[in-house]
């Protein structure tokens, strides 16, 4: 029997790639969110909600909505539809809130920003996160239902492809706009019910009184419509009438747009120099 101490000897581990790690951070991150109840219920009841509204309205179209072309324009209906308003901002809410916030309080991110692990790898998966989360219910939707039309026969495939292709183009607009305002949001606090109630402010809180005081078929019309800017909303809802061709509204789709653009990349870079700012503290 021997009396003499263990040997031991050091693995050696390769490290793994800069794309290895942040598909490692998103995988981990969407097992998480989608054994959340919340985000499972924002997810399967939205999609499924407007894609069932969509089609009724379709099958429906000459009773509900007498005098509308089943063209291009008319997906511009489903577009509108508030429920989509709804539950993309429940989701950022959800989601969005926390993918930050909740690193920062159990002092995860110190870790995540250590070597190898840089702040534009962590802020690329978090954004694929939210993004893939918030696109299930803006970009699914909107390309789901002239397919399914399309199949159906509700329309011919002439109508039913472009308008898949305008619904994937201003899906990916909105959706980019509500994953790097939720980043932006969450990386500023350590209580995602803060960042999650910024997130509803910035919709409702902005959306309700401008359409009160922007809309000319409201009763508190003041006579500007340009108002409506002002909310995030409208101004999609403005890209969105242009992008379907459903005709002029109250306000111009270029501006909007540009409204739209700069406040994503605004908000992108904003959070990046924030986790630039953490890195230094936390490194």
């Amino acid at each position: 029997m021997s009396i003499s101490l263990p040997t031991y000897h050091r693995r050696e581990m390769p490290l793994l790639g800069r794309r290895a790690r942040v598909l490692v951070i998103v995988t981990t991150g969407l097992r998480k969110e989608f054994r959340r109840p919340a985000a499972i219920f924002s997810i399967a009841s939205g999609s499924l909600l407007i894609t069932v509204i969509s089609i009724v309205l379709l099958l429906f179209a000459p009773i509900f909505l007498q005098g509308q072309p089943l063209d291009v324009s008319f997906f511009y209906i489903p577009a509108s539809n508030g429920a989509i308003l709804f539950f993309v901002t429940m989701i950022a809410a959800v989601v969005g809130s926390g993918l930050i916030a909740e690193d920062v309080h159990s002092m995860a991110l110190t870790l995540y920003l250590s070597r190898p692990i840089s702040s534009v790898d962590y802020l690329v998966a978090k954004a694929a996160i939210l993004g893939t989360l918030v696109s299930t219910l803006m970009i699914l939707p909107l390309a789901l239902t002239p397919l399914i039309a399309g199949f159906l026969g509700l329309v011919p495939w002439g109508v039913a492809l472009p308008a898949i292709g305008i619904g994937i183009g201003i899906g990916l607009l909105l959706t980019a706009f509500y994953t790097a305002v939720g980043l932006f949001l969450s990386s500023l606090t350590r209580r995602k019910a803060y960042a999650g109630a910024g997130i509803f402010a910035l919709t409702f809180g902005l959306n309700i009184p401008v359409e009160i005081l922007g809309s000319p078929n409201s009763p508190g019309y003041i006579g500007i419509p340009a108002i409506l800017h002002i909310s995030p909303w409208e101004d999609f809802l403005a890209v969105a009438r242009a992008a379907y061709g459903a005709g002029p509204g109250p306000i111009d789709w270029a501006p909007s747009l540009a409204i739209l653009l700069m406040i994503t990349v605004l908000a992108a870079v904003l959070t990046f120099v924030r986790m630039r700012s953490m890195e230094v503290v936390t490194g």
